[in-house]
């Protein structure tokens, strides 16, 4: 990794910082079809240029085991192509632009952790979210104040379902500055309030309902001796408002549509995609089955991030992303216990059991981040212990 002193190049320090910041302020803002470039990938690919110049590669697990999973995924994609020309004579491209997603998402996340090993505060990550959250805030209140509101609050992105995944990756990085320090306790509570209530506009199943059960674990005071008592008021509070409260709330469309998660067509694990690798051969189900032969079976890709990428590269693909995952659960656990990996990574990883969630970039600046934030965190208690 080279060598780059920020107080000597304190001008390229400013602009990365800025770039980041605006990339994070602006990601609630889709002006183009899903599928393309939005105004926050077109910075974070400018940044991750400066990154890879100007600061090189951090070489650690992360990097060469993510390296690993991109290349085998290469690798089927160019087989399955190959494949598709030889034999059949065509093959549509169109459904191996998942690796172009897949690639620029490996570029970003090394580059982040590169730029954070130099970087050794957050303020950025704090300052960019809190501006997305006020952005998604004003197109709530604009739609409420000119009556144009929908069934599905979706903000400025393409769908629901975006905003959805943007709730639970905000909460994550909310809990993760609370926990080393950015923000206070009661700043937290209000902060969770704010996405949460995103995920609810949402109507997004797999957004609101993995919140709610990573809600409780977030709201326990870390290291702070009345914490029992607080949890206790916090719970009976809830408790009493949902009982008095309960005509009202079962006239909303949130618990219509919680109550009959069971019920739903699309809801059912078919309909998800997660028996589309049954029909894979011995071969496919040990390499994969290639996204194309997805499509053609099911019509769509399987909305599941672990079970999209079982059907797609087989079970040495799944084991090598479920090992970078893995990694990364046991990092924060180190760090910041089961309430940490309760809050950092079981949202995004429970929304992406229902959705394919690995194409969002915002995803992997939480894991980026939260593996240099822990690092950091570390050092600073070792400091304090000597």
């Amino acid at each position: 990794m080279k060598n780059l002193d920020f107080k000597r190049n304190n001008l390229l320090h400013i602009i990365l910082k800025f770039i980041l910041y605006f990339t994070i302020a602006l990601y609630p803002l889709y002006l183009f079809p899903s599928g393309t470039i939005q105004i926050s990938h077109f910075l974070l690919l400018i940044f991750s240029v400066f990154i890879l110049i100007f600061f090189g590669l951090s070489l650690e697990k992360y990097f060469y085991t993510f390296l690993l999973f991109l290349t085998y995924c290469c690798i089927i994609n160019i087989f399955y192509i190959t494949y598709d020309f030889y034999v059949f004579e065509y093959n549509n491209f169109k459904y191996s632009k998942g690796m172009l997603f897949l690639s620029y998402n490996f570029i970003l996340t090394i580059s982040l952790i590169s730029f954070f090993n130099y970087q050794k505060k957050f303020n950025v990550i704090l300052y960019g979210l809190a501006t997305a959250i006020l952005i998604i805030l004003f197109s709530i209140f604009y739609e409420y104040f000119t009556d144009s509101a929908t069934y599905r609050f979706k903000g400025y992105f393409n769908n629901p379902n975006q905003l959805g995944y943007f709730s639970a990756c905000s909460f994550s990085l909310i809990y993760l500055l609370y926990r080393n320090l950015y923000i206070p306790y009661y700043l937290l509570i209000v902060s969770l309030t704010i996405v949460i209530l995103f995920s609810i506009l949402t109507l997004s199943k797999a957004a609101f309902i993995s919140l709610f059960l990573c809600v409780l674990f977030a709201l326990k005071p870390y290291n702070y001796k009345y914490s029992k008592i607080i949890m206790s008021i916090i719970f009976l509070s809830g408790v009493f408002f949902m009982i008095y409260f309960y005509p009202q709330i079962s006239e909303t469309n949130l618990f219509h549509r919680f109550t009959h998660t069971l019920t739903e067509s699309d809801s059912s694990m078919e309909v998800r995609g997660y028996f589309v690798y049954l029909e894979a051969n011995f071969l496919e189900s040990i390499f994969g089955m290639g996204p194309q032969k997805i499509h053609e079976i099911r019509g769509y890709e399987v909305h599941s991030t672990f079970m999209m990428i079982l059907s797609s590269y087989g079970l040495i693909g799944f084991l090598i992303f479920s090992a970078l995952m893995l990694f990364w659960v046991i990092d924060i656990e180190k760090t910041y216990g089961l309430n940490g990996v309760m809050c950092i990574c079981a949202p995004t990883l429970l929304y992406g059991l229902t959705h394919n969630g690995i194409r969002f970039s915002m995803f992997w600046i939480i894991f980026a981040t939260s593996i240099l934030m822990s690092k950091e965190l570390i050092k600073k208690k070792n400091f304090k212990d000597h």
